[in-house]
């Protein structure tokens, strides 16, 4: 991807997940869904949603697709499913979340949520 033809953003906003994750736990907050959108950019926008005292918070940042997020599932049962949904879908990289629980490797389409074709994983990816 062409670095100048991406707007200018926090590139460093996605290292903090585990800890804004954490600190909205312990202040009461349930993981509800991680989400993942993507920009016409070509970025794609993270959404981690929280339920806390019967109102919706979220934690969001902005991320190229070809980097490395943290994964917050040691953090909160529960979101392993969802951190591996948007590596399926997406074909995003999250640490230690392998792709395969909802798709096939070899048998389904990769990423097939993505406006813009993702190519096909190549091992390990850090942003």
């Amino acid at each position: 991807m062409n670095e100048t033809a991406v707007p200018d953003f926090d590139r460093e906003a996605h290292r903090s997940v585990r800890e804004r994750t954490r600190e909205m736990i312990e202040a009461g907050g349930r993981l509800i869904a991680i989400v993942a959108r993507e920009n016409d950019d070509g970025t794609m926008e993270m959404i981690y949603a929280f339920d806390r005292e019967q109102r919706m918070e979220d934690i969001r940042f902005l991320i190229l697709p070809e980097w490395e997020i943290d994964s917050v599932a040691d953090l909160y049962k529960g979101a392993l499913t969802l951190e591996r949904e948007v590596v399926d879908l997406f074909g995003l990289h999250i640490k230690g979340v392998p792709p395969g629980i909802f798709l096939v490797e070899g048998k389904s389409p990769v990423a097939p949520l993505r406006k813009r074709k993702a190519p096909a994983p190549e091992g390990d990816v850090h942003g």
